[in-house]
């Protein structure tokens, strides 16, 4: 029944708001921003003709060579800090980045080690057979990306917050995964 009244309410709300829009008068619609007012690449977005694509500079330090890059925040995809040229697409088949990245053979070479949770099938609850990348990450460049020398478009002042110093450099997600999560199992077993 609440959600009943709550989608009656969200309807009578938009539908308020498309009256109000749709009833404007033409130099109240001139007062609008345009969509080149409101992006940051400036240019229609109808019409890219006009459009001009800044020219970023990725780091070309091959791996082994390149510096790490702090992640954004806790458990963040890190960036890729090295050239990733011959090393992409990544297919199902044909991934470069575990010759290097698999936790055994990370540490011999100097490369931050596949995380645990890319060892595991969240979907059926287990490890994956033989220590391989699941099915859900094989493809690295759906999280990870590339870090280019380009100054920012809009000015950031985030600051992330380390539990530990170490998670500036490394996951702890399979630790956290659940946190919150047993709990309200907990709650809700008591509640039936």
């Amino acid at each position: 029944m609440k959600i009943r009244a709550l989608l009656a309410i969200a309807t009578l709300i938009g539908g308020l708001y498309a009256l109000e829009h749709t009833s404007q008068k033409p130099a109240e619609k001139e007062a609008l921003l345009s969509d080149t007012q409101i992006g940051l690449r400036k240019a229609p977005l109808e019409d890219e003709r006009g459009l001009k694509l800044q020219d970023y500079n990725f780091h070309k330090n091959p791996p082994g060579e390149s510096q790490r890059f702090e992640r954004a925040y806790e458990n963040a995809p890190p960036m890729i800090p090295h050239d990733t040229t011959g090393l992409l697409p990544i297919t199902k088949d044909s991934n470069q980045c575990l010759g290097c990245h698999m936790p055994d053979v990370a540490s011999t070479v100097g490369a931050t080690p596949v995380p645990a949770s890319h060892l595991y099938d969240f979907r059926h609850n287990r490890p994956t057979p033989n220590h391989s990348v699941s099915d859900a990450r094989f493809n690295c460049t759906q999280c990870h990306a590339p870090q280019a020398n380009a100054a920012p478009l809009v000015k950031n002042n985030f600051k992330p917050v380390f539990s530990n110093k170490k998670l500036e450099f490394r996951s702890d997600f399979m630790d956290v995964v659940d946190v919150g999560v047993k709990d309200l199992t907990k709650k809700e077993a008591k509640t039936k």
